[in-house]
């Protein structure tokens, strides 16, 4: 069986999947097979990963008619015989002992999971050379229990994520669930079948995976109701949290208001969601004593929390001015 199966979800990243695919083949670790999952693109995405099949015997290339993310997802670990599984987004890209780092740690520790952290690389601004550079000298490994995954991955802790990406995954938690299909912020939904199918985890401070947040994702990025179905799953996170791991429950909390915060961001930017953006307003208002003393929330909750208070237009200029004061329009979860 190969070690490491990679799968990469592809639509119309033509733009990217070059950089992305380049970063894979350049691995010290070459015992892997790479599945490219051409989820319907309508650009020339498909014939990229066409004609990397043809030059490489390790990458596989499936075509889907655009049945989304989590179907890519799915049909991309079928397809795959890789005994380990790690995922890449289309846009992004992996530091070359990425493979071999995350590999090493779930064979030394008999790990089920291993959870690293990712680089946020906004486009379009140049990054500090020492913030990504290759050699990192005081990398710490440890095992961590269910809760302290679920309490970083919730806090953002070192942006550490709850993402697919950035994980190197055995292959048998996939027997325990499936991407729900047509929903976005997937992973919120099934990660904690992921954590409670394990039984040992280990995270690294390691970092190895560049996340790109596109520029103007947040500005041009439409609202839709499949982002209302992310603060259900947030929520449900939260209640099962609040049942079997009590000590964090405030994590999950946080993680669930965030949540409301990235989608009221997208409303307000979309003029057809008004009512919804003044119940979303209701909701977060009421926990607002929660977000001014909870020992995780930091300034940025404070700042928010009592912006949106005062109201919802003072919010909303205060808010496009720290996106263009930070030079950060790609991600709805920062303001």
């Amino acid at each position: 069986m190969i070690k490491i199966g990679v799968v990469i979800p592809v639509y119309n990243a033509e733009k990217y999947l070059k950089k992305c695919i380049d970063s894979i083949l350049a691995q010290s670790f070459q015992e892997f097979e790479l599945t490219l999952v051409d989820d319907g693109s309508t650009d020339r995405s498909g014939k990229i990963c066409d004609e990397y099949a043809e030059k490489y015997e390790k990458i596989k290339v499936i075509h889907n008619s655009h049945l989304g993310v989590s179907e890519a997802r799915n049909r991309g670990v079928d397809e795959n015989t890789g005994e380990y599984i790690t995922f890449v987004d289309s846009d992004d890209w992996i530091e070359e002992r990425y493979l071999e780092i995350l590999y090493q740690l779930i064979i030394e520790f008999q790990a089920d999971l291993v959870i690293s952290s990712g680089i946020d690389i906004i486009e379009g601004r140049q990054t500090r050379k020492k913030k990504i550079k290759n050699e990192q000298t005081d990398v710490k490994s440890e095992v961590i229990s269910k809760a302290e995954a679920y309490r970083r991955m919730l806090l953002v802790e070192n942006n550490t994520m709850v993402v697919p990406w950035a994980k190197l995954y055995h292959r048998k938690l996939f027997q325990l669930f499936r991407y729900p299909s047509g929903e976005i912020y997937e992973d919120v939904n099934v990660i904690d079948r992921i954590i409670e199918g394990c039984e040992k985890i280990v995270y690294t401070s390691y970092v190895g995976y560049f996340y790109l947040k596109r520029k103007g994702s947040i500005i041009h990025g439409k609202m839709s109701d499949k982002h209302m179905v992310s603060i259900k799953n947030a929520e449900r996170l939260w209640e099962f949290i609040k049942d079997y791991y009590p000590e964090i429950e405030d994590a999950a909390k946080l993680h669930y208001l965030r949540t409301c915060f990235g989608v009221l961001n997208r409303m307000l930017v979309d003029p057809g969601y008004q009512r919804e953006c003044r119940e979303m307003r209701k909701k977060i208002i009421e926990e607002e004593r929660f977000l001014l003393f909870c020992s995780y929330a930091d300034f940025l909750e404070w700042a928010r929390a009592i912006c949106l208070l005062i109201g919802i237009p003072w919010y909303r200029f205060v808010w496009k001015f720290y996106l263009w004061w930070t030079g950060n329009d790609s991600g709805t979860e920062i303001m």
